[in-house]
């Protein structure tokens, strides 16, 4: 069947700025509590800003967006100090593939039990639990380390990854390029870790992720 030879997600971009497999690995972290101080200010990110998700196997690849809600950055001391967005898992699209059956059939697959149970998991979510300035930028620009809890299919996992923060009075807008390990939140679907026989139908477990956030402040 077409949709077995498939791959899955990855999370944020307000752009469609391209990522692949090839950026540096998330850092996975334990679990923590997200804390939000009472004086931070609050800055909205957009709703419906989309995530762009790249998944590769080894004779191609195909990416998409699932679009994040409900979501806040907060501001301490002029500094990005938390933040938090949800994640509507029904919102999945697929964007490589242009021909409409096949595009649904991928679509179907990605909601199922194979990779997130929308039907049973229908939110995700992604909480900043710390924020770390890096000394200078490095090679590629990124500023800070952000780490956070990312729930998906009800399993949260920590994890930590470069970004580069930029703000103004007003605004904050926060990028970066990473992947995640989906077998982390139980993803397996041809997962060469857990299913080493299927040789090259094999589907990478490395999900690309491209972060572009805009906040406003109001």
């Amino acid at each position: 069947m077409y949709l077995r030879s498939i791959s899955v997600l990855a999370l944020v971009a307000l752009s469609f700025t391209s990522c692949s497999n090839s950026e540096p690995s998330a850092e996975t972290t334990e679990t923590a509590e997200a804390i939000v101080a009472e004086d931070a200010s609050a800055y909205k990110i957009n709703d419906n800003t989309p995530i762009k998700w790249l998944a590769k196997k080894l004779t191609g690849e195909h990416y998409g967006t699932i679009a994040a809600t409900e979501g806040q950055l907060y501001v301490q001391d002029g500094t990005l100090s938390g933040g938090q967005f949800k994640l509507d898992m029904n919102s999945i699209t697929v964007l490589d593939l242009t021909d409409p059956s096949k595009n649904a059939d991928l679509t179907d697959h990605l909601k199922s039990d194979d990779f997130f149970a929308v039907a049973s998991h229908p939110q995700g979510q992604f909480e900043i639990t710390g924020v770390e300035a890096l000394a200078t930028a490095d090679e590629k620009g990124n500023t800070h380390l952000i780490s956070g809890n990312l729930t998906l299919k009800g399993i949260v996992q920590g994890i930590r990854f470069p970004a580069t923060i930029q703000m103004t009075d007003n605004t904050i807008n926060a990028t970066a390029a990473f992947n995640i390990d989906r077998t982390l939140w139980d993803i397996r679907y041809r997962s060469g870790k857990f299913f080493p026989e299927i040789g090259d139908k094999v589907i990478d477990d490395q999900i690309g992720i491209t972060l572009n956030i805009a906040a406003s402040k109001g």
